[in-house]
């Protein structure tokens, strides 16, 4: 059994026939893996091109493989999605690790947590702005203080960025993952940690 483009749609047994033009070869190859919702690049184009140059039977044995392997896959199980206004935040967290790579959870929460920094390091100058006018009674030691703490802090000033790695909602409330990025509510108990 064969597609109307002559691509087998079930096993091989014998060598398909026809002869069909390198061009349309490659229309065929790049259709099929674009169906097959496979994303190429520079290279594998040239692959392609390639490949358009091999004779039909060849063509169609790896069109049919792409085709066949992308209509056995199962689909991705819809994820449902914690209600954004009654989610906890361990809900959020363990919704955003299911979804994302682990580096993009990661620049998701130095973003956040840049953020929440910078605030507290502008609290930290904000408290302190005016005090040290002459005759206040707040020493200028506390001043040095406030403001070079809040220059440690600051990411924008060499704080770095915050966090450093991920953290997670599954081991004693939000903190560094010890089995980032693949934990669990099932493994943090199995820790013996509190989820």
């Amino acid at each position: 059994m064969s597609t109307d483009n002559g691509i087998p749609t079930s096993l091989v047994e014998t060598r398909p026939t026809g002869f069909v033009e390198s061009g349309e070869q490659s229309a065929v190859l790049r259709d099929t893996l674009a169906a097959a919702r496979v994303e190429l690049g520079e290279y594998e184009r040239q692959v392609i091109e390639w490949l358009s140059r091999w004779e039909w039977a060849t063509v169609a044995v790896i069109s049919s493989w792409v085709a066949r392997a992308a209509a056995a896959r199962e689909p991705a199980p819809n994820i449902a999605l914690p209600s954004r206004f009654e989610a906890t935040p361990a809900e959020i967290d363990q919704h955003l690790r299911r979804i994302l790579a682990e580096d993009t959870y990661l620049r998701y929460q130095q973003a956040i947590g840049g953020l929440a920094v910078m605030e507290a390091a502008n609290d930290a100058r904000d408290r302190v702005d005016g005090a040290d006018i002459p005759g206040s009674p707040v020493s200028s030691d506390y001043v040095k203080g406030h403001l070079a703490s809040a220059d440690h802090i600051d990411p924008a000033k060499d704080g770095g960025p915050y966090p450093s790695q991920l953290q997670c909602s599954q081991h004693d409330g939000f903190g560094p993952c010890p089995g980032a990025p693949r934990c669990t509510p099932g493994e943090a108990a199995a820790d013996g940690e509190e989820s």
